[in-house]
C-alpha cells in the first residue's frame, strides 16, 4: 500500500500483530501429525498464501518463491509429527520457509512435480500499471539485493509484523542479531530507494 506519491508503506496487515491470527487448533495438529491427509490439506490452505507472499518478496520472482515454497510444504509434511509445540507453529512454519528461502539453491530434479501457486498471486498487467505497483515492484527489487539474513530479518519484522524475539526463534539468532540486521537492512533500502527517487519507506522502527 502507497501512502502517498514516492512514499512505500511496507507496514504490516493489523492481524499480523494480533496472536489469535496465527492460531491453529491442537486437534488439527493432532490429525495431521497422524498422518491425516485433510487436516494437512487444512493448514496449506491456511497458510500458503501469507507464506508465497513472503517467498515473493524474499526471492523477488515467482519461479524461486513457488520453489520455495513447494520444499517448505514437502519438509512441513515429513516433519509435523515432530513439531513438540514449545513454540507457536507460526513461528515453526516460518522457520521452514526462511530455510527453504535461503537454501534454495539447489537444481531441482528432474521430473520433480511442482505445485502450481498461480491462482494465489497473480501477478499485475504488464501494460500501464498503476504507481503504486511500480513503486511495490521497485521494492521487492532492493529488497531482493539485501544480504540473506537481513532481508530474512526485514521481510518478517516489517512484512510479517513478528518481534525480534519471534525472529531470534524463527532463524536461530539473537535478539540483538535481530535488531542489527533489521536496522542495516531499513537503512539500505532507504539509501537505494533514495537513489531511484522514492522519498521515504514507512516501514517499522
Amino acid at each position: 500500500m502507497i501512502a502517498e506519491p514516492g512514499i512505500i508503506d511496507l507496514s504490516p496487515p493489523r492481524d499480523a500483530m494480533d496472536p489469535s491470527s496465527s492460531f491453529v487448533e491442537d486437534s488439527l495438529l493432532d490429525r495431521a501429525a497422524a498422518g491425516d491427509i485433510m487436516a494437512f490439506r487444512t493448514l496449506y490452505d491456511q497458510w500458503k498464501v501469507p507464506m508465497y507472499t513472503l517467498a515473493f518478496r524474499f526471492h523477488g520472482n515467482r519461479e524461486d518463491a513457488e520453489d520455495s515454497l513447494q520444499e517448505a510444504f514437502v519438509h512441513m509434511y515429513r516433519s509435523i509429527g515432530g513439531f513438540r509445540r514449545e513454540s507457536r507453529f507460526s513461528s515453526w512454519l516460518y522457520r521452514i520457509v526462511m530455510n527453504a528461502c535461503i537454501s534454495s539453491t539447489r537444481p531441482r530434479r528432474t521430473g520433480e512435480r511442482r505445485i502450481d501457486f498461480s491462482d494465489e498471486a497473480q501477478q499485475p498487467a504488464a501494460e500501464d500499471p498503476p504507481r503504486d505497483v511500480v513503486l511495490q515492484h521497485i521494492l521487492e527489487e532492493e529488497i531482493a539485493r539485501l544480504p540473506e539474513l537481513q532481508r530474512a530479518v526485514f521481510l518478517l519484522y516489517a512484512g510479517e509484523g513478528q518481534t525480534h524475539g519471534d525472529i531470534a526463534d524463527i532463524l536461530r539468532i539473537s535478539v540483538g542479531t535481530s535488531k542489527s540486521c533489521y536496522h542495516r537492512a531499513r537503512t539500505a533500502l532507504q539509501g537505494a530507494l533514495a537513489q531511484r527517487g522514492i522519498q521515504s519507506l514507512e516501514v517499522r522502527q
